[in-house]
């Protein structure tokens, strides 16, 4: 029953760390509307504020490369969640499924696992364009990070995401994302980034429900 309940709670763990850094649902924030420019050993780091929630961080880096193939690694850390490490092998922008290759998660101190791709969930690709856009131009932005000149496109589905980018921060260069009840604003980023999960990873195994009489009984 112990590895049953793990074996959950990094299923659910896992879809919202990926939601999280992929998908960013309306109930999460917005998107990643800018091109996904991998840079081994680019890293960004974010704090995330949604209206009625306590702050959270999330780090991206490129920690290696395996032939066209780029190692997208994402922390999350939270007050209640932890922190949780989601890494793919991805051949291109990691919020579309069919670009991973391999998916490795580490939740706390358990063991690392490497779990079936599909896991992740539907492609947020598939899920619409982002609807109007508006390139509102050039822009000095301070954040936490420093101040920039970025540039701003605003972006209207259901709801208004405002995001400045600078192209120059791996791997997606957001500087600043800001809908209704969402703001995340960048908090470091530099180069030099190295993987934070340096065990061998354990394969994912579905355990046997409990209940099931034994075959033939």
């Amino acid at each position: 029953m112990k590895k049953m309940g793990w074996i959950v709670s990094v299923i659910l763990s896992l879809s919202f760390a990926y939601s999280a850094q992929a998908q960013f649902g309306k109930s999460a924030g917005p998107k990643f509307y800018s091109d996904f420019k991998p840079v081994v050993g680019g890293w960004s780091e974010y704090q995330m504020t949604t209206k009625g929630a306590a702050p959270s961080k999330m780090k991206l880096a490129i920690v290696g490369k395996e032939g066209d193939a780029y190692w997208y690694e994402t922390v999350m850390e939270g007050k209640q969640e932890g922190r949780t490490i989601t890494k793919m092998l991805v051949s291109g922008d990691p919020a579309d499924q069919k670009h991973a290759k391999r998916l490795i998660f580490k939740m706390g101190n358990e063991p690392a696992m490497e779990m079936p791709v599909q896991m992740m969930g539907q492609s947020s690709k598939a899920q619409g364009k982002p609807g109007n856009v508006t390139d509102k131009g050039m822009e000095t932005i301070k954040v936490p990070a420093g101040t920039f000149t970025a540039k701003h496109m605003q972006y209207q589905n259901g709801e208004t995401v405002d995001t400045w980018v600078y192209k120059d921060i791996s791997p997606y260069g957001m500087i600043k994302s800001v809908s209704k009840d969402f703001e995340m604003v960048l908090v470091g980023y530099g180069t030099g980034a190295k993987t934070l999960i340096t065990e061998t990873p354990q394969k994912f195994e579905m355990p046997q429900m409990p209940g099931r009489s034994p075959k033939g009984k």
